[in-house]
């Protein structure tokens, strides 16, 4: 597996946690998990059918069955919001996403809701510059992780969470004849929503 990647399942009770070296701290909590969040600190996870996303501020505790992402010194107000509807924002290759939880001022972090029809590519090859946690909510796909030869191709499908680190070369595809439906959570953004000047968009650099 290249560097700067990590992939986990949702099957088993793992935890990531963000090197010291990076700009944002946060700790990812995969699989069935009791987590406590600390005052200072907030969480966004989903519920047990993957029919919401919740964002709640410390200090509480939550019980998470798929992937919870804490966010260390970030206190944003509390929500929930549904992950069915159409998505709303055009993106890259007829691919398209809506915001579930927006930036509230620039750079804060984002949860998007991305999908990806059949035989795309939600980008050219690329790198972000902080770290990006992916749940894969339903369908099938790949993740494209390096350069050139030594590029390194993973299996997407529905549990499958993807861990990008800065920098990290990349891009998904869906080369089977069904769509893949993700849900990215950027450590950092970049600004709010518009037709095409959204945070699917900016914090991306093509390579």
């Amino acid at each position: 597996m290249p560097n700067g990647v990590h992939y986990l399942d949702t099957k088993s009770a793992q935890i990531y946690q963000s090197s010291s070296d990076q700009l944002y701290f946060f700790k990812v909590f995969i699989g069935n998990q009791t987590i406590e969040v600390e005052e200072g600190d907030c969480i966004y996870y989903f519920d047990d059918v993957l029919e919401y996303a919740h964002l709640k501020k410390g200090k509480c505790s939550i019980n998470s069955l798929h992937c919870a992402t804490l966010i260390r010194g970030y206190m944003p107000p509390e929500a929930s919001i549904s992950l069915k509807g159409v998505t709303v924002l055009p993106y890259i290759n007829g691919c398209s996403t809506k915001q579930l939880f927006p930036p509230i001022r620039q750079g804060d972090p984002t949860l998007q809701y991305l999908y990806m029809p059949p035989n795309s590519s939600e980008q050219a090859h690329h790198i972000h510059s902080t770290a990006r946690v992916v749940l894969v909510l339903r369908g099938k796909g790949q993740s494209i992780v390096g350069l050139d030869k030594h590029a390194h191709t993973e299996e997407l499908y529905k549990g499958k969470v993807c861990i990008l680190e800065p920098m990290c070369p990349h891009h998904f595809e869906t080369p089977f004849d069904e769509p893949l439906v993700v849900v990215p959570l950027h450590i950092f953004s970049s600004i709010p929503q518009s037709e095409q000047n959204h945070p699917m968009y900016n914090g991306t650099y093509r390579i």
